[in-house]
């Protein structure tokens, strides 16, 4: 269940009414009942019957959490035994699957025929369009128009066609998918359209949590566990799908050294991806000997990491080679080393549209959207996650 919290909805960008978030509860206990119909949610499903009503009438406050996971095992494990009911048997399996929702909103092209409902009346995506958020793993919940909900289950075709050209204002859709793992639930994600050939993360405040300054004297081993899980789950998709990646960052050998400490530009980043990709491989593959995820982690970082790493200020102020002409305060000169070093690579050019940015800094993003980069600011108190990586591929896919 881990993912279908409130910690998703920080995650994700889920936002929704009080009645949603307890339609939420609901739809999770016809989860359950469906693998374990046994359950009598009965005391469970009266007394959210009775919150709603209140809160209809203005009597009480909303549910702060309503799909909380501790609430909801806490609840389980006192519930009364029943024969046949294993409870711890019902929390396992809550806690192998992962589940999640979002909102989103179809284009117009959208039909029935995309769709199909289940025996148990859902209706689940069968086609999902290139570059759609949508995968076959996803059921449609409800349609959510002009302040009002529109549930979808058990409804007809001709019902669900209807809602499906609710356009005036264009409806929000709210989708719930399940998966087995983490490692499927970023997989399901979308990759970068043919139009994107590399994929660029700022270090600090970006793929890393945390601020280093540029520089630093910390175990680099110790610094890679506050990369963030989005980051690596993500990058080990896109190495094994061939997408190319890099970093570009404002961390600086030269200033490193001048404040010697002895981590800092290439000599810092390299170290960091190295040591949080290998720490994910071994953790997701239990059976990969350390020597195997060394290399693996090592032939990537080395070979196929694209990297730049300079300090505009402390450059132009101390490096000869800036002195006719400075260095961007942006990444402007970043991207642009990363294309030579890509026509080098692959003997193809790199234009700046062809590029997704993730940073943290306002002037960063504002200056490669002019550039026609695909940039979205991170936002600098969780570092990267999944809601940016859905921006980015909206704002692509749109592009393409």
């Amino acid at each position: 269940m881990g993912q279908y919290t409130s910690q998703v909805e920080a995650e994700i960008g889920v936002n929704g009414s009080r009645v949603h978030k307890i339609r939420n509860l609901e739809l999770l206990i016809d989860l359950i009942l469906k693998e374990f119909p046994k359950l009598n949610f009965k005391q469970f499903t009266d007394f959210f019957e009775e919150k709603k009503a209140n809160i209809a009438a203005g009597k009480e406050r909303p549910l702060r959490a309503a799909v909380n996971k501790r609430r909801l095992l806490g609840f389980l494990e006192n519930f009364p035994s029943y024969d046949g009911i294993d409870v711890p048997k019902i929390i396992a399996w809550l806690g192998r699957n992962k589940i999640q929702h979002f909102f989103l909103q179809f284009s117009s092209d959208v039909d029935t025929k995309d769709f199909k409902k289940d025996e148990d009346g859902n209706w689940r995506v069968i086609n999902p369009r290139p570059g759609s958020r949508l995968t076959k793993s996803d059921i449609i919940v409800d349609f959510i128009c002009k302040g009002k909900d529109y549930p979808v289950k058990g409804t007809s075709t001709e019902e669900f066609g209807k809602l499906l050209k609710l356009r005036k204002p264009y409806p929000w859709v709210r989708v719930y998918r399940k998966t087995k793992s983490q490692i499927e639930m970023y997989g399901l994600l979308r990759m970068p359209p043919p139009s994107i050939k590399v994929t660029l993360w700022d270090m600090d405040l970006c793929l890393l949590k945390i601020h280093t300054g540029g520089h630093t004297r910390e175990k680099i081993q110790t610094l890679s566990k506050k990369v963030t899980e989005a980051y690596v789950y993500l990058m080990d998709l896109m190495i094994h799908r061939g997408y190319p990646v890099g970093v570009v960052t404002f961390s600086d050998e030269m200033v490193a050294q001048a404040a010697q400490n002895p981590f800092g530009g290439e000599k810092l980043v390299r170290p960091l991806v190295f040591h949080a990709l290998r720490r994910h491989w071994m953790l997701m593959d239990r059976t990969m000997k350390l020597e195997d995820a060394i290399k693996k982690a090592k032939e990537f970082v080395h070979e196929k990491l694209y990297v730049k790493a300079a300090f505009p200020d402390y450059r132009n102020r101390f490096d000869p080679e800036f002195k006719e002409k400075p260095m961007p305060n942006s990444k402007e000169w970043h991207i642009s080393q990363i294309a030579v070093e890509y026509k080098k690579a692959t003997g193809k050019s790199l234009a700046s549209d062809e590029v997704i940015l993730f940073d943290d800094g306002e002037r960063n993003i504002s200056e490669a959207l002019k550039a026609n980069v695909v940039a979205v600011q991170v936002d600098d108190e969780t570092g990267f996650t999944v809601k940016d990586w859905e921006e980015a591929m909206d704002l692509a896919w749109e592009k393409y």
